[in-house]
């Protein structure tokens, strides 16, 4: 496999390519690098929850030193969700609306999420580095999930993991350097442009509750604007949902 300006490792099974990168960056390792396995036995996304990693679907991690100050680290997300649109797109033939991007980090097929993506900054003294942990339903998809679920491979069953990471890894290296000569402008218009349920009522899983409301837009730092019966409401993070499925 292929990562163009970045290293690759390959690995046949890790506890998951997240702390894999953790563990290569802290021993030293020059980024940019990717992380990437067949297997993963204890593969994780967002919020601490556990990802189904069986043998077939894509788990890669990509370990980025000193790309942006620490503020504009969520930038990254929708950079990286860009990537895996472009690299679906490539390798299915599959195009938007089919393909959508869901606020904040997760691919979806016909709303059913396919992909996700999960980001972990660390800062140390100047230092910033981000780990961007991406898992994609090739062959499986699990069952008992908060958010319906499918594979690609429904529509694509010749795809390959080894396949579609080259698209990845293209795709990665050219948003990259859309963002770090344009800006998040670019990204974000692009981004807009391929996203899912922009403008229509919406669900909203946070912390303190359940909110609903019209998704507007996202500002320029990447926060989902939200206008609820009570007023606008500006979202950092937070479970997004379909309001018709009420998932």
């Amino acid at each position: 496999m292929s990562g163009l300006g970045a290293q690759v490792f390959h690995l046949a099974e890790v506890d998951s390519t997240m702390a894999e990168a953790s563990r290569r960056a802290r021993g030293g390792e020059a980024s940019p690098f990717w992380v990437v396995a067949d297997r993963q036995t204890a593969g994780r996304g967002r919020q601490g929850r556990n990802w189904h990693s069986p043998e077939g679907n894509l788990y890669a991690t990509l370990h980025l030193a000193e790309p942006c100050p620490a503020e504009r680290g969520a930038e990254l997300g929708f950079v990286a969700g860009l990537a895996l649109h472009d690299a679906v797109v490539k390798t299915t033939g599959l195009s938007h609306p089919s393909v959508a991007l869901k606020w904040p980090n997760d691919l979806l097929y016909d709303k059913a999420k396919v992909a996700g993506l999960l980001l972990e900054g660390q800062t140390a003294g100047k230092r910033f580095s981000v780990a961007i942990g991406i898992g994609v339903n090739i062959h499986a998809a699990p069952a008992d999930t908060p958010y319906p679920a499918r594979a690609l491979a429904d529509s694509a069953p010749s795809l390959t993991s080894d396949r579609l990471f080259a698209a990845l890894a293209e795709a990665m290296e050219r948003r990259l350097a859309q963002w770090r000569g344009d800006g998040f402008a670019g990204i974000r218009a692009d981004w807009r442009a391929r996203a899912a349920f922009l403008g229509e009522r919406v669900t909203l899983r946070l912390p303190e509750g359940v909110v609903e409301g019209r998704f507007e837009d996202i500002d320029a730092a990447g926060r989902l604007q939200l206008l609820t019966s009570d007023g606008a409401r500006v979202i950092d993070a937070g479970d997004l949902f379909f309001s018709a499925t009420q998932a």
